[in-house]
């Protein structure tokens, strides 16, 4: 109750049945203008600097049907969709909504917001986003900052064409990510020291240093392409590449040690193959491991059922009754 003002016993007085009656009524007003009136009012008074804008998305999951959330139109308004969707809880069986925040470098501060259908794709709403971003700012040279989702070429080619400036992340399955460690093969890159700063994990850990050097091959579309190097992310990926190895050596060594067994289930070679590449996979040591299968052709010989384990023959020339080893040779102590 202190937090909104309220004395402590106002608290009974926020039920549900009045925050949904609230809710009601702020569904019926111009949400758009109220709230941009609310920003703009909030930028004024603690003077907010437009100067850069960070923008990202995630996905608002729910419990339940919500079979009436199909995007009707309720009293006039448009109603979102909740759906399956990529779902960033990792519940590809809940359905969702898409989160949209925009926040200022200068404080953090929530400057834009929007809730999409759930099945809305990322990379689709930055372009609205920037557009709202320019009319708030009344100008388009603002830094617009966003995560991979953004690096599409109708994105970037738009917030150019309006002459503004973004700054986002390539993604690892374009090519320029492939032809620039293809070229580090060959060549040594001229690495430049940008910055220093505390190790982010340990207290008494080495300081992370950040490189960078400007990419030798350039973007696709003619943006300046700039790759970046930290020295706690190499610790990092090096501590993250050595455990995923060990994990996947011992889930090795055991199914090697079944192969071996008298009770192995494994009777084609494919279904080994296929349990090894699972193995890599789950790990994620596909790119450091390989594995090769050996087979090895063992013979093993088994007494036929209903032959004698010892005797001398099985019938003379003369087929004449065998003899008794004894009475054959008195001198013979062995049978």
């Amino acid at each position: 109750p202190d937090l909104l003002g309220l004395e402590s016993d106002s608290a009974q007085d926020l039920s549900d049945d009045r925050l949904g009656r609230a809710l009601d009524r702020l569904f019926d007003v111009d949400r758009n203008a109220f709230l941009t009136e609310f920003v703009l009012h909030m930028i004024r008074v603690f003077q907010i600097d437009l100067e850069q804008f960070h923008n990202d998305s995630t996905s608002i999951t729910l419990q339940g049907e919500y079979a009436e959330a199909d995007g009707r139109r309720v009293r006039g308004k448009p109603t979102r969709v909740i759906s399956h969707g990529f779902n960033k809880d990792h519940r590809p069986d809940l359905k969702q909504l898409l989160w949209i925040l925009t926040v200022s470098a200068d404080g953090v501060v929530p400057v834009l917001f929007k809730v999409a259908d759930g099945n809305t794709e990322d990379s689709t709403t930055h372009i609205e986003t920037w557009t709202t971003l320019r009319r708030l700012v009344g100008r388009p040279d603002f830094l617009y900052v966003a995560d991979s989702k953004l690096c599409t070429g109708d994105n970037l080619q738009f917030i150019h064409s309006q002459s503004g400036y973004f700054v986002t992340v390539l993604p690892q399955s374009r090519k320029e990510d492939k032809l620039f460690k293809d070229w580090l093969q060959a060549h040594s890159a001229d690495w430049k020291e940008i910055a220093r700063r505390p190790n982010p994990i340990r207290k008494d850990g080495p300081w992370e240093i950040i490189m960078t050097v400007e990419s030798p091959i350039p973007d696709a579309n003619g943006f300046r392409l700039i790759w970046y190097h930290s020295s706690f992310k190499r610790e990092r990926d090096s501590q993250s590449r050595q455990t995923a190895i060990n994990r996947a050596w011992k889930a090795l060594e055991t199914i090697a040690e079944v192969l071996e067994g008298p009770r192995c289930r494994y009777r084609q070679r494919e279904g080994v193959a296929k349990k090894a590449e699972e193995i890599l996979r789950q790990a994620g040591a596909s790119r450091w491991l390989q594995y090769d299968i050996e087979q090895i052709e063992e013979h093993a010989y088994r007494r036929k059922a209903g032959t004698p384990r010892f005797g001398h023959a099985l019938a003379t020339r003369n087929k004449d009754p065998l003899p008794s080893p004894l009475e054959a040779d008195p001198g013979n102590d062995r049978i």
